[in-house]
């Protein structure tokens, strides 16, 4: 009797450990940093060691990505300081030495970072149409130089597959697993059409897994570049169907985005997924941005082929809300905050994980603008 009562607490506590999931455990206020971080146009994130996290600008032609140190709390997660060190790296894989750089070329559009490696780095940029590996150089001039590895990855897109400034604007790494995810911002043309407060629609949007340890695998054996579309998918590529919540207004906008900005890869495999609808009338008060984090599990779910048509029967991702919070712009109030970079920060003294994010104020916008920071403490449980 005594051993049947032992065996049910021992199968009670083992069901209850296996409910555990991530839930949200603390949601900092957004802080700025003006006086040690420039007016710039912050669009992703990845943390590279210690305090250090590198941060791509959207508008940057020039650095590759900036160093920024990130000091906070280590019992609340909350932001204490946030410092722009400058940067290295160029995009031509040259090192900063504070000359005039005249690049060949321009419009990267860089939207998002993560560290795949102790060497390398993958960049999205929106304005090629590309993920793409780059080498991390030494951050000093006077450190052995290190030239551009020929056979770094690529993966192109046409740019006929997207809407205007609609596509890479995410990315996230598994290092564990070694996943490289992405997500187009928006719904693709083969797709339907994106969602607007006119239109209503929740966009249906396509979540891509690239294996990057097979990528490596075959790094020195082939000419390591791409090209990729919609209806050609990578031979690395596993997809998975996501829907989007539909717009929360139907006012007319003078700029309206509605889409995924940012994905971050959690220890267990799942994904946090940033939803992101930011709204902008002509007069620009009554602007706001409502961001919404979710949490979703696609390696426990129903793959969907890059060539199927969405339909009523298409397998969406279940994906469940861990907070959501609203920014806006007012004659009072300046808190309007378009956050599009998202990673893990560190671990905090009770063990709970911080989540870092970061806005795009698009270079401080006409003095009103901030570039904001936050953070979210998360912990299964």
């Amino acid at each position: 009797m005594l051993r049947c009562n032992i065996l049910s607490i021992f199968l009670a506590f083992s069901l209850l450990a296996g409910a555990q999931d991530w839930k949200v455990v603390r949601e900092n206020p957004q802080k700025a940093f003006p006086k040690i971080v420039a007016a710039g146009n912050y669009s992703g994130i990845a943390h590279l060691h210690d305090d250090i996290y590198a941060v791509v600008s959207d508008k940057s032609d020039s650095a590759l990505y900036f160093n920024f140190r990130i000091q906070m709390n280590p019992k609340t997660g909350e932001l204490e300081q946030v410092e722009n060190l400058g940067f290295t790296e160029r995009t031509d894989g040259t090192l900063n030495d504070g000359k005039f750089w005249q690049g060949q070329e321009k419009g990267f559009d860089h939207e998002a970072i993560v560290k795949a490696s102790d060497s390398t780095l993958v960049i999205t940029s929106e304005g090629y149409c590309r993920l793409k590996e780059y080498p991390v150089l030494p951050t000093s001039a006077n450190a052995p130089k290190i030239s551009y590895q020929q056979n770094l990855w690529e993966s192109r897109w046409p740019s006929s597959d997207f809407y205007p400034n609609y596509n890479f604007e995410s990315l996230a790494f598994d290092s564990v697993r070694q996943y490289l995810w992405t997500i187009p911002e928006s719904t693709l043309r083969k797709d339907g059409q994106p969602a607007t407060p006119q239109n209503g629609l929740a966009n249906q949007l396509r979540l891509m897994r690239l294996n990057w340890g097979k990528i490596k695998e075959n790094r020195n054996k082939e000419e390591y570049s791409e090209e990729v579309s919609s209806k050609k998918a990578s031979r690395y590529m596993t997809a998975y169907a996501y829907q989007m919540d539909q717009p929360s207004t139907h006012k007319k906008a003078d700029i309206y985005v509605m889409g995924v900005s940012e994905l971050c890869a959690l220890p267990d495999g799942q994904l946090l997924v940033l939803e992101r609808e930011a709204f902008i009338p002509k007069i620009k008060i009554g602007a706001f941005c409502k961001c919404k984090l979710y949490l979703i599990n696609p390696l426990n779910s129903e793959e969907f082929s890059m060539k199927e048509n969405f339909s009523s029967d298409t397998p969406f991702l279940k994906k469940r809300l861990l907070a959501e919070w609203k920014t806006g712009l007012s004659l009072s109030k300046r808190s309007f905050a378009n956050y599009e970079g998202m990673c893990l920060g560190p671990k905090l003294e009770d063990g709970s994980q911080v989540v870092i994010l970061l806005s795009d104020s698009q270079d401080q916008y006409a003095g009103v603008l901030k570039d904001w920071f936050k953070t979210i403490v998360i912990r299964k449980e």
